[in-house]
């Protein structure tokens, strides 16, 4: 294993990029030679109200169900239909308990579904697929989505559209970007800039293929674009968090955060350009707020545009001690925590995290010397998030051998997500995503069940000395390759290692001892599945391993 690691530098994007990333766009270069075509079954039987269905998640990106269903949903909300907001059918749904079977793909019948949402039709929606995939030779992002429009009276398909769309790297749609510029700054990484991108230009492409009623009195206003400055970031009292709105000129906008803040003005800076501010309470709290941008006609008539770019966390954070000496617990209602340089955890000491709770990282890390345990759940699961202005070092785990676990926690944005030197550590049901390098292991034990190691920089997970066990999981979409092994007895089984840049696993030994059966590779040909090193793949599963997708 290289022990010079080269790291990048880090990025903040302005609003410019953050445009190309949403579609505020009429045309992009997408490598799409042809418009989609749809089938369009019952164009003469158009519903009135229509709500769009949780969508299935076919990818390994835990956000790309919420994020394609809320572009698509933004973009149908400018046709002739009146459409429900995507939160009040998700309540509906899970008053009922059919929430989490929709999203599974059970089928749930279309006519009982419209006599309690009171709707005409349903949309389904099955993404297929949300980042970059890996080619020999090149790679490119794509976004792909299989949806159907349903009738709720009759369940004849209305409209049906299987599209997928490829964004070569460096392709950039014309925007509208200039006059904004200079009054949002914000920071997201470049690949959720990317995956956003594609996902716009996709909902918009076949969002323009379905049938669009004759309007009764006039279309609804056209939002194109909305983007605010409290993406990955803390707001605390004093901060001002700014919205910006594109959309059709000289009309009402605004925008909410319920409960906190509600039905706030926007000014018309320029034709077709809304601006809003707000300042930051001391008495404000709010964990996990949405955004919503409205825009009203003079009639009344109004569209809105429900924010992607990720939850606004509002409020004083409670700061945590530079050292941790005995045990402590750290509990959700006292969340967000804020850690201003590193948190250590002291050899005879231990820190339990309980579910729910949420940690950010301005600069440094989490260095643990003694006990870390963190206690998540499938519904409760904790965050450890760095402040992406100021990427923080990651989980450090130093000579700890005991008791150490990670239960449903997503660790984002770091250099390391974990490292642990000497250390003994248990991982399941975690989410280790856009980290420089995914999981690090030197002379140490571990464990890896049921979890997701996704879109690294470098490797996904790497070992050297160690021993290993990982089961149940996908390791996908990081730049350099899957799984880096050097001197480590290893036991890889029932994962999926797909999508991953230069090879889905190395051994760097002249004898390996890794035993990788019975995984899916991204395809059956073992000549075609990149495997350098003394590793035995085979038997090679024929498919990809049913694993679930926990949205963080």
């Amino acid at each position: 294993m290289q022990q010079n690691m080269e790291l990048p530098s880090k990025h903040t994007m302005i609003i410019s990029v953050l445009f190309f990333a949403i579609g505020v766009t009429c045309c992009a270069n997408s490598g799409i030679s042809e418009p989609p075509v749809p089938d369009v079954l019952k164009e003469d039987l158009l519903p009135r109200n229509v709500a769009i269905l949780p969508f299935v998640n076919r990818t390994s990106n835990p956000e790309a169900a919420t994020i394609v269903r809320k572009m698509f949903y933004n973009f149908f909300s400018s046709l002739n239909y009146h459409d429900f907001e995507t939160s009040l059918v998700d309540s509906e749904l899970k008053e009922k308990s059919l929430y989490r079977r929709i999203a599974a793909g059970e089928n749930v019948s279309p006519h009982y579904l419209g006599q309690f949402l009171g709707t005409d039709a349903v949309i389904y929606g099955e993404v297929l697929s949300l980042g970059k995939a890996y080619a020999l030779l090149y790679s490119d992002n794509q976004a792909g989505l299989r949806a159907r429009m349903v009738s709720c009276a009759t369940g004849e398909v209305i409209w049906e559209l299987e599209h997928t769309i490829h964004l070569r790297e460096g392709d950039v749609p014309l925007s509208l970007t200039g006059l904004a510029t200079a009054v949002v700054k914000t920071a997201i990484s470049h690949k959720k800039a990317t995956y956003m991108k594609s996902a716009a230009e996709l909902c918009m492409q076949m969002v323009a293929t379905i049938p669009n009623p004759v309007e009764i009195v006039e279309s609804p206003p056209r939002i194109q674009a909305l983007v605010h400055n409290g993406a990955a970031r803390m707001l605390q009292p004093g901060n001002i968090l700014k919205v910006v709105m594109i959309g059709d000129k000289g009309l009402s906008a605004g925008w909410t955060i319920p409960p906190l803040i509600k039905q706030l003005p926007m000014k018309e800076k320029e034709p077709g350009v809304y601006v809003g501010a707000y300042r930051i309470r001391s008495e404000d709290r709010l964990p996990d707020g949405r955004l919503i941008g409205y825009l009203r006609s003079r009639t009344g008539l109004e569209s809105q545009w429900v924010d992607i770019l990720g939850p606004v966390t509002i409020g004083t954070p409670t700061v945590l001690p530079a050292v941790i000496s005995q045990t402590t617990e750290l509990k959700a209602e006292k969340s967000p925590y804020l850690v201003e340089e590193a948190l250590l955890v002291l050899q005879d000491a231990k820190l339990i995290i309980k579910p729910g709770s949420v940690i950010w990282f301005r600069s440094l890390g989490l260095i643990v010397k003694g006990e870390l345990q963190v206690l998540g759940t499938p519904e409760k699961p904790v965050r450890l998030v760095g402040m992406v202005s100021s990427p923080w070092k990651g989980i450090l785990f130093d000579r700890s051998r005991n008791g150490n676990k990670l239960n449903y926690c997503k660790v984002s944005d770091a250099e390391f997500g974990l490292r642990a030197s000497e250390s003994t550590v248990s991982i399941r049901g975690c989410l280790f995503q856009d980290n420089i390098w995914g999981i690090v292991l030197e002379e140490g034990k571990a464990e890896i069940l049921n979890s997701l190691i996704r879109t690294s920089g470098k490797t996904g997970l790497s070992a050297r000395k160690s021993t290993l066990l990982v089961k149940d999981s996908t390791i996908t979409e990081n730049d350099s390759g899957g799984i880096l092994l050097e001197g480590t007895e290893a036991q890889i089984e029932y994962n999926n290692v797909s999508n991953n840049g230069s090879w889905q696993i190395k051994v760097l030994d002249k004898q390996g001892n890794v035993k990788a059966g019975n995984n899916w590779w991204g395809g059956e040909d073992t000549d075609q599945i990149k495997v350098i090193g003394p590793v035995q793949i085979e038997p090679v599963l024929k498919r990809p391993v049913d694993l679930k997708i926990l949205e963080y």
